[in-house]
C-alpha cells in the first residue's frame, strides 16, 4: 500500500509504504517512502522505492514462489501502487 501527499507543483510532500505477505507481519518501509518524498514521482523515484521494498521484504520460500520471485513482486507492486496513488492524488487537486 502506498499513501502520498502532493504539493501544488506535484512534488511528493510525504509518503508511506507498507507491504503485506512478504514478512511474518505487515511491514512499513520507510526507505521506500523516503525514495518518493521530494520527487515528481518519476520512473527513477519509483524504481528506487521498488528496490527499497524488495530489500525490506523477508518472504518465505515455498512451492508458490521463491524468495527472489517474491522480492521482485514486492518491487513491482510498490511501483504500481505508487503510480496509482499519484494519479489519484493529482485528480483530487
Amino acid at each position: 500500500a502506498v499513501n502520498l501527499r502532493l504539493a501544488a507543483d506535484g512534488t511528493c510532500e510525504s509518503a508511506r509504504v507498507a507491504l503485506g505477505a512478504v514478512a511474518p507481519t505487515a511491514l512499513s518501509v520507510p526507505d521506500a517512502a523516503a525514495a518518493l518524498v521530494g520527487t515528481q514521482l518519476d520512473d527513477a523515484a519509483l524504481a528506487r522505492a521498488g528496490e527499497a521494498s524488495a530489500a525490506a521484504a523477508n518472504p518465505i520460500d515455498d512451492k508458490r514462489g521463491t524468495v527472489d520471485y517474491r522480492r521482485r513482486v514486492a518491487s513491482v507492486l510498490t511501483q504500481r501502487a505508487a503510480r496509482i496513488a499519484a494519479e489519484r492524488a493529482r485528480e483530487r487537486r
